[in-house]
């Protein structure tokens, strides 16, 4: 993983992304939030995702060991967990890049595709939960959205 897309980026936007070793040792100081399905995060300047990510698999985990004999109870608390993910990034590549990092990982957990409902719903979630935005100035810009 590159931490830097480009030196303009870094420049313009401060761009720089957190190393994987990181992410896990700061998730680590909140560890029973992170594996509470229902916790609720924000990241404020999401980037591609790394730590909405990381507290996804976490979360998942504990559905996984929770109510892994149940399919329609995983999927539930799959959604629950996802849904309590939120995100605000500035550059509209990196929503794309987080919304697809974390439908991938969903999905994946779930062994979903995209033809299946609870996959249509985690990216309408998505849609609404990871927004283009400014979390300095508090402004929504223009939506960005991925179709089904």
């Amino acid at each position: 993983m590159t931490l830097v897309k480009s030196k303009q980026r870094v420049a313009d936007h401060g761009e720089v992304f957190t190393p994987p070793w990181m992410v896990q040792a700061m998730l680590d100081l909140v560890k029973d939030e992170t594996e509470r399905i229902d916790s609720r995060f924000l990241e404020p300047a999401c980037g591609s995702g790394n730590f909405m990510v990381q507290i996804l698999r976490r979360k998942l985990a504990v559905v996984a060991l929770k109510y892994g004999a149940s399919e329609f109870e995983r999927q539930h608390y799959a959604l629950l967990g996802l849904m309590c993910i939120y995100g605000i990034e500035l550059l509209p590549d990196n929503i794309s890049e987080c919304r697809a990092n974390l439908l991938d990982v969903w999905a994946e957990a779930l062994a979903l595709s995209d033809t299946d409902e609870p996959y249509r719903t985690a990216v309408q979630v998505l849609n609404v939960n990871v927004v283009h935005g400014d979390a300095l100035t508090m402004r929504e810009l223009a939506a960005v959205n991925v179709d089904v």
